[in-house]
């Protein structure tokens, strides 16, 4: 299968059907994003005032790329194969912004080691786990910015979304239109203080078109030990409620259980995580175990 790369020339602040393809693809081509960091690379100097940062775009994705096969209605499945991140990190911290009391403001620049997969926290050394903050496919309706996570995907910063995992997108249009960007070094649940240890990189993901898969409840992501649905609203409350009855249906679909009994074990074995709260629409995943019981996903 071919392999296409996208340069991050190609960046744009928003998941819009009238954004003109970066690249086309076929379904099970592989694609290399080179991906932007959230600042637009503002950040650069460690310790600059936040007065100084001229933000062009705020969390550009690169793409979008077209998959020739897909089609509105379809589900795009997209294998994260790999993520390199560069050599440093950057963070602002602000008042008012995330769950903390923070002032005054304080920007820093953090080397990194992508061959040891560390960062340099002022002596400490943080282990990187590097993820893809925003990914999406383009919505059938108004462009979405790519500050907001939805339902078709967007700046959902899910710490899960790393290199062996796979995400599940719904087409809305007609070649999907997928973009990418927003790395994120490494981050912990909630993304409390808005920012991760965000940075440039590079995303290599193989992308196939599956047919007639409504069971599917997208955005979801597989990983070799879980499955995870996502959801996105204004509210912690909607959020954390939608993305557990997203799991409830899946399990229901897959395995047989009935109504109860499949809400029973998610009840037993389902974790319901906050993604992050710092977002215009707050995040949240329902993960289940694989090792629990057979879920015939595949057929």
């Amino acid at each position: 299968m071919a392999q296409i790369v996208i340069s991050s020339e190609h960046i744009h602040g928003a998941f819009d059907k009238t954004v003109a393809p970066a690249a086309h693809a076929h379904s099970g081509d592989t694609a290399v994003f080179h991906c932007v960091d959230c600042y637009c690379g503002a950040l650069h100097t460690d310790r600059m005032a936040r007065s100084d940062m001229k933000v062009s775009i705020a969390n550009p994705a690169t793409g979008p790329l077209y998959i020739e096969e897909a089609k509105a209605g379809d589900i795009l499945k997209v294998e994260i194969l790999d993520i390199r991140p560069d050599t440093k990190g950057c963070m602002s911290a602000r008042p008012g912004i995330g769950a903390y009391e923070i002032e005054p403001a304080v920007c820093r620049v953090f080397a990194v080691d992508p061959d040891a997969m560390t960062a340099d926290f002022d002596g400490l050394t943080v282990a990187l786990k590097p993820m893809i903050g925003v990914i999406g496919t383009a919505p059938a309706g108004d462009p979405v910015n790519t500050e907001t996570p939805a339902e078709h995907g967007g700046n959902m910063d899910i710490k899960d979304m790393n290199a062996g995992n796979i995400l599940y997108l719904p087409v809305e249009v007609d070649g999907a239109l997928l973009s990418m960007g927003d790395i994120h070094g490494v981050q912990g649940d909630g993304e409390t203080l808005i920012c991760a240890l965000e940075m440039n990189g590079t995303v290599t993901v193989r992308v196939t078109v599956l047919k007639d898969r409504a069971d599917i409840p997208t955005p979801m992501i597989e990983s070799p030990t879980h499955y995870m649905t996502t959801a996105a609203a204004p509210s912690l409350d909607d959020c954390s409620i939608l993305a557990a009855r997203k799991m409830h249906r899946f399990l229901m679909a897959h395995t047989g259980l009935d109504n109860p009994h499949a809400g029973m074990l998610l009840s037993l074995k389902g974790d319901l995580r906050i993604s992050q709260i710092v977002n215009p629409n707050k995040g949240c995943i329902m993960a289940f175990p694989k090792d629990v019981i057979e879920i015939d996903f595949k057929a």
